[in-house]
């Protein structure tokens, strides 16, 4: 590989670490959102998730044109679809292979950090869903009358089903 070619896939791929840790910053704001049931702020901070995803995707493409660019320098006139790995077998001097290799574990762990991060922000999200459910299911399951006080003397407090099923024959 050659070295300007070295650098661009390497700075590529910073960069794209970067990105990601930025998604990992928003990530961490979501879940602190969901947690104090902020949903504007969880609305914005989505939002923000999204323009930098398609960011990404744009990076991805660049990195895929790096890579591409070095196989053609390495006479591969195939697009393969090479990961990190395998595109490190093809460098041969070892401080450059050291720079990639380098590059793709900053890469790596950041995006298994994020990866942890969504699952939880997953969960967070899905619990909450299922409270409110739960609360709407339960606000449903009250009677209206039996929210407000009545006397025990009335006539119309005995008469009111006590649960879902009227076992008055």
């Amino acid at each position: 590989m050659s070295s300007e070619t070295l650098q661009q896939l390497v700075a590529k791929l910073d960069q794209m670490n970067d990105c990601h840790m930025q998604m990992i910053e928003l990530g961490e704001r979501k879940k602190q959102a969901v947690i104090k049931n902020e949903v504007e702020s969880m609305i914005a901070i989505m939002n923000q998730e999204s323009k930098l995803a398609k960011f990404i995707d744009h990076e991805e493409q660049e990195r895929e044109e790096i890579v591409h660019a070095f196989l053609l320098e390495r006479g591969i006139k195939s697009k393969l679809r090479l990961n990190l790995t395998e595109l490190a077998r093809l460098v041969f001097d070892p401080e450059e292979k050291q720079l990639l290799l380098e590059a793709r574990s900053r890469l790596s762990a950041t995006l298994q950090t994020l990866q942890q991060l969504n699952e939880l922000n997953k969960q967070l999200i899905q619990q909450a869903l299922d409270y409110v459910d739960f609360s709407l299911e339960m606000l449903a399951l009250v009677p209206e009358q039996d929210l407000t006080y009545q006397h025990p003397a009335d006539k119309a407090y005995g008469a009111t089903r006590s649960g879902l099923f009227d076992t008055r024959g």
